[in-house]
């Protein structure tokens, strides 16, 4: 089965590059646990954000449909620095946990399944 993001492993390396200028610039460490610790903070500013455009917060609705959209890129890169950090095989386990599926749908002859 061919990787199904193919070209993963060249857009976290961008998303290293950034990273590592932001070490860089403002002096952090990014050893150990930090990258889970990010992820938990962005995961906190995504939850607020999401109230805040669900109008359950005492933040203003205007924009907040953008700031979810900005936390939701912020967890993603998150994610994927920390699975570099880890040398966690992201194509892989999606292929495992996820992507296992399709067969399992196709055999039920699923209408929904759309092969690529």
């Amino acid at each position: 089965m061919s990787q199904p993001l193919p070209e993963l492993e060249a857009f976290v390396d961008r998303l290293k590059a950034i990273s590592d200028r932001y070490q860089r610039v403002y002096d952090v460490d990014r050893s150990g646990d930090w990258h889970l610790i990010k992820v938990q903070e962005e995961m906190g500013e995504l939850t607020q954000a999401y109230l805040a455009m669900t109008g359950r917060s005492r933040r203003s609705v205007d924009g907040a449909r953008h700031d979810v959209a900005m936390e939701m890129a912020d967890v993603i890169c998150m994610v994927l620095l920390m699975a570099r950090s880890e040398g966690i095989d992201l194509n892989a386990a999606i292929t495992e946990k996820w992507l296992k599926w399709e067969q399992v749908m196709a055999d039920e002859g699923a209408p929904e399944l759309i092969r690529a």
